[in-house]
């Protein structure tokens, strides 16, 4: 693909509550198909301006046209948005300081859009999965307050209907129980991109999903329902760098919270509080709520765009299941169906599981719960928290530079293994 100024849409469909954007021919090589992004059945997308949405379209390409480099067109785009990407660009910058991000995204003209006024709460939306760090964020935001979002296209197959099902019918329970509302939204965002499209001479970039371009492609997703219902924020779960270095990922502080678009900000939830401390502070809380537990989707090997189970024997199902068994809580009734006798499986698949090292943080901050539990167990359970808590596992941990994401690479196989197998 050449570096040439071209216009990066050809046209935008609005069909009641979907609207679809087809790609420019200067951008040919990079994306791979339309972008057609649905709601729920109650919008009516044709009430909002075109600059409005695109958004979702432009989020997901403009990371790619700043290293690519060159001039690309789009006839018009919010205002606010386009003050807001110089931001994220020296987020980019600031953490991929070896790539050139200096592509230049020109609107033709720039829309100032008038803010829709919301009949009545609630005012923000929360992209909600059923994890960890979404599942704590909700728990920190006011029901009345909060819609829950979940996505469709992102960790779940499009064609996979019934995991889909099984997903918003998660989603929907736990919703009720505490008296949110929820939405739901079906985009093609995971394979928009050709994976040859993409810049390449960057390792450090691959895989350009998870490493670029899922936190803006799925905040972007967020702005034409924000607007259309007039609400103020777009709420991600975020979570800890190691040390405290930024950390290089798609979704990071230094990125989609430093979008606006329509005056709707992205806000963060969760950005102090480690993922160990998530799921005990997850654990505890169930106890605020009548008691309900709460079925947590966290697996890296069993999503696969086709399941939304925990196979319980990832890196990341047994750091949850870890962090449970030293609150004393049994890990099936959150979604990890161990197998009896429980703390000896546990134990046999720690012992041979390999620990990416950026996540040797995650193991540290157990050690430390571990011990401190110990006062406490008894019988079965103070026999593995006192093996865990003198356990070496950094004897487990990865020196391959091709695992630093092995858990990731398993998880978008089959359908998305175009993107995460390159």
């Amino acid at each position: 693909m050449g570096h040439s100024d071209g216009d990066i849409i050809s046209r935008v469909e609005v069909r009641k509550n979907k609207v679809t954007v087809h790609r420019g021919p200067c951008l040919k090589g990079l994306v791979r198909r339309t972008l057609g992004v649905e709601y729920d059945a109650a919008i009516d997308l044709g009430e909002l301006d075109e600059s409005i949405l695109i958004t979702p379209y432009v989020l997901n390409v403009v990371p790619a046209l700043w290293v690519l480099g060159g001039t690309y067109v789009v006839d018009s785009m919010d205002e606010d948005l386009f003050h807001s990407l110089e931001s994220v660009k020296r987020g980019f910058q600031t953490l991929y300081p070896d790539v050139p991000w200096q592509g230049r995204l020109v609107p033709r003209r720039l829309v100032k859009n008038p803010r829709r006024e919301g009949s009545a709460p609630p005012s923000q939306v929360l992209f909600y999965s059923g994890g960890v760090d979404s599942t704590y964020s909700a728990l920190h935001c006011d029901p009345n307050e909060t819609v829950l979002l979940t996505v469709q296209g992102h960790d779940i197959a499009l064609d996979n209907e019934d995991a889909w099902r099984t997903v918003c019918g998660r989603a929907e329970e736990f919703a009720r129980g505490l008296g949110f509302t929820t939405a739901r939204v079906r985009a093609n965002v995971i394979d928009l991109l050709r994976p040859s499209g993409t810049p390449d001479g960057y390792p450090g970039l691959k895989p350009w999903y998870a490493k670029v371009q899922h936190g803006l492609g799925l905040s972007g997703l967020a702005f034409p329902l924000a607007a259309y219902h007039g609400w103020n924020n777009i709420v991600f779960s975020s979570f800890v760098s190691p040390d405290g270095e930024p950390f290089q990922w798609g979704s990071h502080l230094l990125l989609e919270p430093e979008l606006v678009a329509n005056g709707i900000k992205v806000v963060s939830i969760g950005e102090s509080t480690h993922w160990v401390d998530k799921i005990l502070a997850i654990s505890d809380m169930h106890r605020e709520h009548g008691s309900k537990r709460y079925r947590l989707r966290v697996c890296y090997n069993s999503t696969l765009g086709d399941s939304v189970e925990n196979c319980c024997s990832c890196e990341k199902c047994l750091r949850g299941i870890v962090a449970l068994l030293a609150r004393f809580k049994r890990p099936d009734a959150w979604g990890f169906c161990v197998p009896e006798p429980l703390h000896e499986t546990v134990k046999k698949r720690l012992m041979s599981v390999q620990l990416p090292s950026h996540n040797l943080l995650h193991w540290r901050r157990l050690k430390e719960v571990a011990v401190s539990s110990l006062g406490e167990a008894d019988g079965e359970s103070r026999e593995f928290l006192s093996w865990f808590s003198t356990w070496d596992f950094e004897e487990n941990v990865s020196g391959r530079s091709s695992q630093a994401l092995p858990g990731l690479r398993r998880t978008f196989q089959g359908a998305f293994s175009r993107l995460f197998g390159r």
